[in-house]
Formats: C-alpha cells, structure tokens, sequence
C-alpha cells in the first residue's frame, strides 16, 4: 500500500512540475482537443476588442473563458495597479475555473497585435509565477484558429471548480531593490525598457500614472517589435536580432519593466522563453510602482 501511494504522488508531482514548450501552433491544439489532461483558457478582453459575449459567439471547443481585465488577474496592491494579486486569490480563481495541478493549459488571445499577445504572455508568466510550468501560448490566437479552418462552437462556459494549488516561484520576477541596484558596474544587470519609445523618452505616459520617463541605466527594446503584425510572436532569429541590436549581450542578467506589466511580460516572453536567454525576469510593479516613490530618480530625454 505504501508503495502505491509513494507511486501516486510521484505521478502526480511529475506531471504538476512538467515544462511544457512556451508555444503550441493550431495544428498540434487540433490534434489535442480530445486530450483531458488539456485545458484551454480563452483570455479575449478589451484590449482586443473580446469580451465573454464575443466567446459566446464563437469559441474553440472546450474552452473556458476568464477575462484577463476583469476577472482578477492583477490587482491593485498598496496602490500600485496592475501587481501580481498574490497565491490565495490565484489559487481560487484558477481552481474556479476548473483548472487543477495536472493540467496543462493553453493560453488563447485574440491574435491582432503586440498589445493583446501581452495579456497571454502575462498570463503564461503569472502561471508561471504559480509554480505551473505546464502552460503554453496558442502562437497566433483565436484568430490564427479560425484563418485555419478548424472548428468553432458558441454557447455558454462549462465550468467544474477544481482545486488548484501554488508554490511560487521566484525566479521569474525583480524585486524593487534588485531593480533599484540593477547597475552595469555593481551586478551586470540590464533593465529592459518594453514601451514603446515615446514613453521611454518621456513624451508619452500611461493615462492612470503621474510621472513620465524611464528608470536609471535602462535600455529600449519595444514590445511591438517582438510580435508580427499577423499576431503571431516573432521567431528566435528575429527577436536575437532584436537583442543584438540593443547592444546588451555582455550582462549576466536581465529585468523588463513597462507601465505596469504587461508589455514587460511580451518581452520577457520573448528573451526568455522564445529566444532561450538566461537570466530573464520581470517588474512586476513596472513604472507604477517606480513612480509611487518620489525619491527614486528618473530619466527623460
């Protein structure tokens, strides 16, 4: 007996800790629809122009739609927007949701531009976050779904509340004060500005947020520049050619930042799970939470 419950809970704890590939296409999600151990995860919002009404309509077999704005993904914590909510309130959305440890789950966006492939890539790292390396990306969204042909079905969600349980990983995400000492000639780190450059040069700046500029020693590598004009994130050539050009190959290690992280969660993705460079982590406070201290320096120009 003891043995059989030894052999369980190896079962168990394998599957719950396996890496899945960051990006699955259409072809292999087809061939996959019938597997229970998958769990597709419809996350179409605003950003999109998506809502639950618009799942409704049409949507891949067997999803469940949450909405990446509404439903509870990033919260306001001690009045910085857009943070991580924490482990309890991600346990029971995610469990809500009928999603338990042994799933493997497949992130849909809406596949129309860099701004709605953040909502997924935030997502893929929140699960991350969380301790569930079984998470992957739908490379082209909903839209590269239905450009292929494959089946759409409307109706309602179908929901069976499971129980899902976080053990959180800290190695996807910066501290404040790692941030705050993040300097070439102290530790090799490279702060990775993902907004597009008029908010790096301080022209522009979040409608929610006060200050505009960037953090000290940062470099600009947009978001926008990561994902193709089809939806689809760009291929590791194309983003280590982004990385090269940014002229930053001699740190040890890398933080994205943006507003409020969810541009920085598209080029996190990017360097480190399609372009496999090590060392990758976010901001989770981004901007938001740099600017909510008066003391902290910023640069514009």
């Amino acid at each position: 007996m003891k043995k059989i419950i030894t052999a369980v809970l190896f079962i168990f704890i394998s599957t719950s800790v396996f890496s899945a590939e960051p990006l699955v296409d259409v072809k292999w999600l087809n061939k996959n629809l019938n597997n229970k151990n998958v769990f597709i995860l419809d996350i179409r919002n605003k950003i999109d122009g998506g809502s639950y009404e618009t799942f409704k309509q049409a949507h891949i077999p067997g999803a469940v739609h949450s909405d990446y704005l509404k439903d509870g993904w990033r919260a306001k914590v001690n009045g910085v927007i857009g943070q991580f909510p924490g482990k309890k309130p991600l346990e029971q959305l995610v469990g809500s949701l009928g999603i338990d440890n042994s799933k493997h789950i497949i992130v849909i966006y809406a596949g129309v531009n860099s701004t709605d492939f953040g909502s997924a890539a935030r997502i893929y790292w929140t699960f991350k976050t969380l301790g569930h390396e079984n998470v992957s990306i739908l490379n082209g969204g909903f839209k590269s779904w239905k450009d292929a042909g494959y089946k759409v079905v409307a109706g309602e969600n179908s929901l069976s509340p499971k129980v899902f349980k976080a053990s959180i990983n800290k190695k996807y995400s910066a501290s404040y004060k790692e941030v705050r000492n993040a300097k070439k000639e102290t530790n090799g780190i490279c702060l990775i500005d993902a907004r597009p450059n008029d908010f790096f040069k301080g022209v522009k700046k979040h409608p929610a947020l006060k200050v505009v500029g960037r953090i000290p020693n940062a470099v600009n590598v947009e978001q926008q520049k990561t994902v193709g004009s089809d939806g689809f994130i760009k291929s590791k050539a194309e983003i280590l050619k982004l990385y090269d050009a940014a002229q930053i190959k001699d740190f040890k290690g890398y933080i994205t930042y943006c507003n409020t992280g969810h541009w920085a969660a598209t080029v996190w993705f990017a360097l480190s799970e399609v372009a496999n460079i090590p060392q990758v982590r976010m901001y989770d406070g981004s901007w938001a939470h740099w600017e909510s201290n008066p003391k902290n320096k910023v640069i514009s120009g």
